[in-house]
């Protein structure tokens, strides 16, 4: 049986464990009690509000953040440009997607139906937080962005 030293099975495991990709904690996410109880994407209050990030924090790992560094993960979780109230089921729903998805979870009858009654305001501040963070819109819908007035370059 071989002995490693205990320097290289934890560098063994950190490698092992950013291998596999996306890690939220990485983000370092400090959520905060928003000042409503209105729901941005719904026009509804909620019994349960919180934080959601309009580009998720897998979709910034999976067009560009999973390179930065962890402050600038930090800052990117943590600017509020990227953050929008939410009731919780909602956000729930919404998960990593990005705009054709969420539009589609929305209104296909699998699970929470609701209606999103401020889309191209959320398509908007997408666009602006993936232009401002230099973020990639590959795997984006250029047609649902063009339905809100936005072209990609």
């Amino acid at each position: 049986m071989i002995k490693l030293p205990l320097a290289l099975i934890l560098l063994y495991v950190a490698s092992a464990t950013y291998a596999e990709g996306y890690n939220r904690s990485d983000f370092n996410f400090h959520s905060y009690k928003p000042d409503t109880s209105i729901g941005f994407y719904t026009g509804q209050s909620c019994a349960l509000i919180n934080i959601d990030h309009v580009v998720s924090l897998k979709d910034a790992y999976d067009s560009g953040a999973s390179s930065w560094g962890a402050s600038k993960k930090e800052s990117f979780a943590n600017d509020r440009l990227n953050h929008v109230p939410s009731c919780g089921p909602m956000n729930s729903s919404k998960g990593s997607a990005g705009p054709s998805d969420f539009l589609r979870r929305s209104n296909d009858g699998k699970g929470l139906e609701y209606e999103i009654v401020r889309f191209c305001e959320y398509v908007e501040k997408y666009y602006a937080v993936k232009v401002k963070y230099g973020l990639s819109f590959e795997g984006n819908s250029k047609n649902t962005l063009a339905t809100c007035g936005l072209t990609l370059m």
